[in-house]
């Protein structure tokens, strides 16, 4: 299983558009290439069908495909869908693997568990038994809740998957913050020298 996030940083809301339909890229890319995807965080943006960020869990023979496409600086290339007087057609997003933490000091060990109820919006794939699953590192306070998956089987191993990543960050940055990570990624996206570039309303086909 890879954890990867695509966020528009400081970027306009062209750039929360852009993020949001590689979204919809990679979850075809998912389809087609026969990987897991599970939304685990999702950040919206200033307006409908945009997304400042997201954080997905992969898992397939494939996914380190998915996770080497959609990772470094992405381009797109489009007139403004919301300012079409604006001159810049130029919006830029970026896409990083989130590497879970081989440190000894985490231990699985440390990390309790209690289930509640799915509270998802609704659809023939939301579970309403208690499958939604909140794990707490006991050492260091950090807690996740996860809902994404069909199972506390599921569930639970997302969970400690990103309680393994938001610790070794944590140990980083010498911080006790939720949503550190995505912060940080927040000031990296660069301006210039994408790895790959798109054009027009659309994205192409990988």
């Amino acid at each position: 299983m890879k954890l990867l996030q695509l966020t528009s940083g400081k970027g306009p809301i062209e750039c929360a558009r852009a993020v949001a339909l590689a979204f919809s890229n990679i979850q075809q890319d998912c389809k087609r290439l026969a990987v897991r995807l599970d939304l685990i965080d999702q950040q919206s943006g200033p307006s409908c069908g945009t997304t400042q960020s997201f954080v997905i869990a992969l898992e397939g023979n494939q996914e380190a495909k998915i996770v080497e496409n959609w990772c470094g600086n992405f381009l797109w290339i489009c007139q403004s869908p919301y300012r079409p007087r604006h001159k810049r057609k130029n919006w830029y997003f970026s896409g990083y693997e989130l590497q879970v933490s081989a440190r000894k000091d985490f231990n699985p060990s440390d990390v309790s568990y209690s289930t509640c109820r799915a509270s998802g919006a609704g659809g023939q794939h939301v579970n309403t038994t208690d499958s939604a699953v909140r794990a707490v590192h006991t050492i260091s306070g950090l807690s996740v809740r996860v809902e994404t998956g069909r199972s506390q089987h599921a569930n639970k191993k997302l969970a400690l998957l990103l309680l393994a990543h938001q610790f070794s960050e944590q140990k980083e940055l010498e911080k006790f913050k939720d949503n550190q990570v995505r912060w940080q990624s927040h000031q990296k996206v660069e301006r210039g020298n994408p790895s790959r570039v798109f054009q027009g309303t659309k994205f192409l086909e990988l």
